[in-house]
């Protein structure tokens, strides 16, 4: 019950503010363009639909997985994205036009010349923003590698150079599905790591076709196996059935435990606290799990959200993994994203602690990102001592 009326609390917040700025956005827009009364009722009723289709899709992808359903979500979904830009073009010429005027009089321009350049200005409104739309559904295609060395203390000689891919945030569901999928697991395969992580957000929320993303995932190869952890869309899909999916792909779920690997290396996973916060379970076994670390052997903790990362290090975890941010996904969110998470994506130290924070490598909402590329990270650990 309590996943449900989360939900319905978070749809309505984001309905009620996407609601808003598609009404202040339909309005901008019949101040510039001053179509006729009847063509206006007309965008009335598209920009209503464009506000509904989204939570609409997301509900018709719970039921069933068809032409309708992922059709709808991708119209509503890469809307969203084109009415962001559409929004902030909005807004910046209201602020721009009212400096104007308290600092100068009024054009005197006739109302037919003013009304000719209000509507060659939107007309090029509308090419930046298809065209910075375009750009960015394609950047979203593009998952790049990105490469580190990272020093792990305690790591003995004989494991100089064992290498790990992270993989997070992949969000499959609506629009991320097994073709998708299976090219993102072949690129992972091509870099032969020793262990494959993935730190959460595996899925999106449920959809009816989840347990298709079965068969690419048992793809999934590397030396010692590959490891997952829950992020808050496990929960929001259904966590026992998002983690039954991955075991049945021969995926390890750590759910706030540890696992010793071959040759000493420690590997922590914590559920994220979206499980708390919404079952009363997970975050409360931080403390205790991070007790039993084993402070002579190197470690490595997987926590979805780039928090906590002081405790971990005062624990005296080697390397923390984290993602959930996506970089803001869409410039200029990654502003307000740190605000909320001030350790943005890339790499951190405190001390001989590290916390690297992956942009992941898929989407939520809109399918496109500006500004903060999809990526893989390919981790080479290092020993801090010269021999065994």
């Amino acid at each position: 019950m309590a996943i449900w009326i989360g939900f319905a609390l978070f749809f309505s917040i984001v309905t009620s503010l996407y609601g808003g700025a598609h009404y202040y956005l339909y309005r901008w827009f019949i101040r510039w363009f001053e179509p006729s009364r009847g063509l206006a009722r007309w965008i009335a009723v598209l920009f209503f639909f464009l506000v509904f289709s989204f939570p609409g899709a997301k509900v018709l992808g719970w039921m069933d997985f068809n032409p309708l359903s992922y059709g709808l979500t991708l119209i509503s979904a890469t809307w969203m994205g084109f009415s962001l830009y559409f929004f902030l073009f909005a807004v910046s010429t209201d602020v721009f036009i009212g400096i104007w005027r308290w600092i100068r009089r009024p054009s005197r321009l006739s109302h037919h010349r003013l009304l000719l350049f209000q509507r060659r200005f939107m007309a090029g409104v509308a090419v930046a923003v298809f065209g910075i739309g375009t750009f960015a559904l394609q950047e979203a295609q593009n998952v790049q590698v990105t490469r580190l060395d990272i020093p792990l203390k305690n790591l003995p000689a004989r494991l100089d150079g064992y290498s790990l891919v992270q993989v997070s945030d992949v969000h499959y569901g609506m629009l991320t599905k097994n073709g998708e999928l299976a090219k993102l697991v072949q690129q992972v395969n091509q870099l032969h790591a020793d262990l494959v992580v993935i730190t959460g957000d595996l899925v999106d929320e449920g959809v009816s076709h989840m347990e298709e993303m079965t068969q690419p995932l048992l793809e999934l190869k590397a030396r010692d196996g590959v490891m997952a952890i829950t992020g808050n869309h496990e929960y929001y899909a259904g966590v026992s059935r998002a983690t039954a999916i991955m075991e049945k792909a021969k995926i390890r779920v750590l759910r706030n435990e540890r696992m010793m690997l071959p040759g000493g290396l420690q590997v922590l996973g914590i559920d994220d606290p979206t499980g708390y916060r919404i079952m009363g379970e997970g975050d409360a076994d931080f403390q205790s799990l991070l007790a039993g670390l084993d402070p002579l052997k190197p470690s490595v903790f997987l926590y979805h959200q780039p928090i906590r990362f002081e405790e971990a290090a005062a624990f005296g975890i080697g390397l923390q993994l984290s993602g959930h941010t996506h970089g803001g996904q869409l410039f200029p969110l990654r502003y307000i994203s740190r605000l909320i998470y001030p350790r943005t994506p890339g790499l951190h130290r405190i001390a001989a602690s590290y916390l690297y924070v992956n942009r992941g490598a898929g989407t939520w909402g809109p399918p496109m990102r500006l500004g903060s590329r999809p990526e893989i990270a390919l981790i080479r650990l290092r020993s801090p001592k010269g021999k065994d």
